[in-house]
């Protein structure tokens, strides 16, 4: 679902606008969460934990790549194409999304390991798209576990605002660049 709301940019604005405002109403609330942490230093931290989420990312491609061969890629096609129309607004919006609203409510109302845990597993369900994707729902649990990590060892959520911004970034003009190459509208 929230996968969904990135593929144009007002669904993504409004997206974001709600997802700021209930991650900060609750922090308020719950008096607490990571500290933000913007400096410089916690945006080069934030590089440095994208650039491990985006290692896995590619270990996991390659290893599902072998695990399910021509059925994976296949699913891989199909989710590229769901972004097939996506302008560069919505994914600048999309990223904006992920790493300012995201990581306000699935990272920044606590530190322990419990609430980072179950917090990571609610954010890979909810990017859940349909039953054949599956691969991206675990792989979006993952995900939110290397994120819950970050925030975990750096007590600074401004890293993984910045890692997951610049992660969905790249992902989705990733995905412009293969839906652009036409690979994806070949099996589809």
């Amino acid at each position: 679902m929230l996968f969904l709301l990135k593929r144009t940019w007002l669904p993504a604005l409004l997206a974001t606008a709600l997802l700021a405002a209930v991650g900060l109403i609750l922090r308020w609330l719950w008096g607490g969460g990571p500290q933000f942490g913007i400096s410089v230093h916690s945006a080069l931290l934030g590089i440095g934990v994208v650039g491990g989420v985006l290692a896995s990312d590619v270990s996991l491609h390659g290893f599902f790549c072998l695990l399910f061969g021509e059925r994976y890629r296949r699913r891989h096609q199909e989710l590229a194409v769901i972004f097939r129309h996506q302008r560069l607004s919505a994914i600048f919006a999309g990223a904006l999304m992920a790493g300012l609203g995201e990581e306000l409510v699935f990272r920044g109302l606590g530190t322990s390991g419990a609430y980072l845990i179950s917090a990571a597993v609610l954010f890979g369900l909810l990017h859940h798209i349909r039953r054949e994707l599956w691969p991206f729902t675990v792989w979006a649990v993952w995900q939110g576990l290397l994120f819950a990590a970050g925030v975990y060892v750096t007590e600074m959520l401004f890293v993984t605002m910045v890692a997951h911004f610049l992660h969905d970034l790249i992902g989705f003009l990733i995905f412009r660049y293969l839906n652009q190459t036409n690979w994806s509208s070949k099996s589809m």
